[in-house]
């Protein structure tokens, strides 16, 4: 893999886990209703929309999703991918990341749970809804072309033996 695209995917990976630790805020202040920042004594009341489920589904999905591309990033190194393949792999990871965010973030808000474009038995369809959907939607495609695409390389020649077989 290409190093710019592994650092690309990496720093993505580094923000989206930022993301996260922002969200772990959302999720404590939504559960106090409001801003506690201990040693300051103040407490700012503060009804911050969103449900616990969802804070923690954001909190924690990004954390995940930016440890995934972190990860890839470090492992496409070990492997020979061509540079077409490393542009597949850092774009669409990166893709599935942020899409996932959207995921997270508006299917909070939507009655549907952003699970579909239309209605569901959850609930009714959204502009909320459709953010949700449609970037993660996006992701469900490009994830798995990416870890295609990293399946079927070679491993860089570091990583074999004499014989030319890995290790």
């Amino acid at each position: 893999m290409r190093t710019q695209d592994s650092n690309r995917l990496i720093k993505h990976g580094m923000t989206a886990m930022l993301v996260a630790l922002l969200a772990g805020f959302g999720l404590m202040f939504f559960m106090l209703g409001g801003v506690s920042l201990w040693p300051l004594p103040a407490f700012i009341q503060w009804d911050l929309p969103g449900t616990v489920q969802g804070w923690r589904s954001l909190h924690l999905g990004m954390m995940m999703n930016g440890m995934m591309a972190v990860v890839l990033g470090i492992a496409g190194r070990s492997l020979a991918v061509t540079d077409h393949g490393s542009s597949i792999v850092s774009w669409g990871t990166i893709v599935a990341v942020w899409g996932n965010f959207c995921f997270y973030l508006f299917g909070m808000f939507a009655p549907n749970h952003g699970l579909t474009m239309g209605a569901n038995r959850l609930g009714e369809a959204s502009l909320a809804g459709s953010l949700a959907f449609l970037p993660a939607f996006i992701g469900v495609v490009t994830l798995p072309v990416a870890l295609i695409v990293l399946l079927g390389s070679k491993s860089n020649s570091i990583f074999q033996s004499n014989s030319g077989r890995a290790q």
